[in-house]
């Protein structure tokens, strides 16, 4: 298996960031629906927060490794 060159890299990069945002909002309106009809949210809404909680933990992890 060989490494991924700068296209590469940013290619998955960028379908990450829109397949993260597309599961993000499906989740959210999901949630959203589940709220309006019984008033309590279902298994979706700590997906979601768990899925966004991740995120941002990878996120400031990777910008300080960086650092």
């Amino acid at each position: 298996m060989r490494k991924m060159d700068e296209m590469e890299k940013d290619h998955s990069g960028k379908a990450a960031r829109l397949a993260f945002s597309y599961y993000t909002l499906v989740l959210l309106i999901w949630s959203l629906v589940d709220w309006f009809k019984t008033k309590s949210t279902g298994i979706e809404f700590p997906i979601l927060m768990i899925g966004c909680a991740i995120y941002a933990g990878v996120q400031v992890y990777l910008l300080r490794k960086t650092k």
